[in-house]
């Protein structure tokens, strides 16, 4: 698949976070911010501008990510009053380490890449072919990752999940920052007219809320 057309995808997750926020956290959502959510997506196409030129079933994995990014949310505002951010943050690290140590036992040798695929290639490779070139990087993605975790968990701990989810689209436009910085790939003008789509839902949606009194930030501080 194209990164286009997974990240246009993954960005389904405000449908999803929008929808939990309304069955578990009881939230009201008006037509107006379900409008806002779907123009951001429009924004997100515009900038991707995604094919679906031989698509597939297995190719909606994406969205179940997107599933369980939205689940991942909605559960860490539902606990927001129960615990604070040090303990989601650190209980999601112990999982993900004890997730990952059982998955390097039993595949991450790679005795299970008996494939032709590239794609199941790549799921069932094995991790560590050059430690000391991957080690560095690694410690670095686990920094930024923290940091990023810290950020994300804070915002919807304090803020509703269905407004949260819309400022999410702004990855675009550090996408696109990061692309030219990295890869000297300069942003085409459907990229900018997508961005300015994503953007402005998101800034309208918040701009409602405060107009309406919605709360879109708790009274009470983070613990």
């Amino acid at each position: 698949m194209s990164l286009a057309m997974v990240s246009a995808l993954f960005f389904s997750c405000p449908f999803f976070m929008s929808i939990f926020a309304k069955v578990f956290l009881k939230e009201q959502i008006g037509i107006r911010r379900w409008s806002a959510i779907t123009v951001g997506f429009i924004g997100v196409l515009v900038v991707l501008n995604p094919t679906l030129e031989d698509f597939n079933f297995f190719k909606l994995a994406p969205v179940a990510c997107s599933l369980c990014y939205a689940c991942s949310m909605t559960i860490t505002k539902y606990t927001s009053e129960k615990d604070n951010i040090y303990t989601q943050l650190t209980l999601l690290y112990i999982f993900a380490v004890i997730a990952s140590v059982i998955i390097f036992l039993i595949s991450g040798d790679g005795k299970f890449n008996n494939f032709s695929d590239p794609t199941m290639q790549f799921i069932f490779r094995e991790w560590f072919v050059n430690p000391a070139v991957s080690w560095p990087y690694v410690f670095v993605m686990g920094i930024v990752a923290s940091i990023s975790f810290f950020c994300v968990f804070t915002a919807y701990s304090i803020a509703s999940p269905s407004v949260v989810s819309l400022f999410e689209y702004s990855y675009i436009v550090f996408a696109m920052i990061a692309g030219y910085i990295l890869f000297e790939t300069i942003p085409v003008p459907r990229t900018f007219l997508g961005a300015a789509i994503i953007i402005g839902a998101g800034v309208y949606i918040y701009f409602r809320e405060k107009v309406r009194g919605q709360m879109i930030a708790s009274d009470t501080p983070n613990r």
